[in-house]
């Protein structure tokens, strides 16, 4: 008998909640959520699909994301052990091109871990949500130390900051209607392990796209895809084989120029045989505004995302995109 993954059968059952009742609707685009991911910098150098909005016309879009995570988890299960003390920042430049119904796209990664020196406000901001504050009493502030063990070795550590261009991750996609399209990605090994920014291998992903206009002021989008990564860098030797991700949301338009976005981001296990939750099925929320031209013809995104299931993927993350179409 098969057991399917949990993250995988609540994945495909979201997107089937939510595309149900919009196939064969509006054929207009829909704005098409963020291109967010699990920003464990523990993770990050493994490939994972991710949304992402493509010109309505022939020709360019180009985004600018930054995001600045903040975490602090420690955790212990049978005979793995496993520290996140860190505040990370990813910037991303994408690169989007679309002729006719062939779409490219290209994301290029800036990464640096460090001890930041947010800790203080993220612990104003869990307590003045009511949101839970885990281990972050029993730790100093703006500190960075990042350590996994297992089986009595040390797997991963990293006690000092870094930086450096991560994994340039490249996709091809084919737009089959207006709602669905195809995508192959793979994401080549320009990243470093010594700088904690790659895992020095080529990881590979297949996805599918959806987005539609339901009315004047509501669009949904998802995305389900699957993801192989290679097996090296920090990490080797203990990376599964295949990680499946999905994303699903809403955009709704409160006024012509202003949309609020409602995002599901969820993912499977990362690490084979693991029992702590940071490298198991993973599930978390995005809340953000679009101000479509706040700045010229640029359109600027803030959004935030907490995650849902407690301890799968960082406490908090701010992002920040600006994009253009050309």
């Amino acid at each position: 008998m098969v057991i399917m993954n949990p993250v995988r059968i609540a994945a495909i059952a979201l997107s089937s909640t939510l595309l149900t009742p919009f196939i064969g609707g509006s054929q207009a685009v829909a704005d098409g959520g963020f291109a967010t991911r699990d920003l464990n910098p523990m993770l990050q150098p493994i490939y994972l699909p991710t949304l992402a909005t493509f010109n309505p016309d022939n020709g360019w879009k180009i985004d600018h994301s930054f995001y600045v995570t903040n975490t602090l988890q420690d955790e212990s299960k049978g005979d793995e052990s496993l520290l996140i003390d860190v505040e990370n920042y990813r910037y991303e430049l994408g690169l989007r091109y679309r002729q006719d119904k062939w779409l490219a796209r290209i994301d290029l990664p800036y990464i640096r871990n460090s001890g930041g020196e947010l800790d203080s406000s993220i612990d104003n901001w869990h307590q003045f949500f009511g949101l839970p504050e885990g281990d972050r009493d029993d730790f100093p502030s703006d500190q960075i130390d990042l350590k996994y063990a297992r089986d009595g070795t040390l797997e991963y550590d990293q006690d000092s900051s870094s930086s450096g261009i991560g994994d340039i991750a490249l996709a091809i996609g084919y737009q089959a209607n207006t709602q669905f399209a195809w995508f192959a990605g793979i994401e080549l090994p320009t990243g470093n392990a010594d700088d904690y920014t790659g895992n020095e291998a080529i990881d590979t992903a297949l996805w599918l796209t959806y987005q539609n206009k339901v009315n004047a002021k509501m669009g949904s989008f998802a995305l389900l895809g699957v993801s192989f990564p290679g097996d090296d860098g920090n990490l080797e030797g203990l990376i599964v084989d295949e990680i499946w991700v999905a994303q699903l949301g809403l955009d709704y338009r409160f006024k012509p120029t202003i949309v609020g976005t409602l995002q599901f981001d969820l993912h499977s296990e990362s690490i084979e045989d693991s029992e702590l939750d940071a490298f198991g099925n993973s599930m978390q929320v995005q809340l953000g505004l679009g101000f479509l031209r706040l700045i010229g013809e640029q359109r600027l995104d803030l959004f935030f995302s907490e995650d849902i299931l407690v301890g799968t993927a960082p406490d908090i993350s701010f992002g920040m995109r600006l994009s253009r179409s050309y």
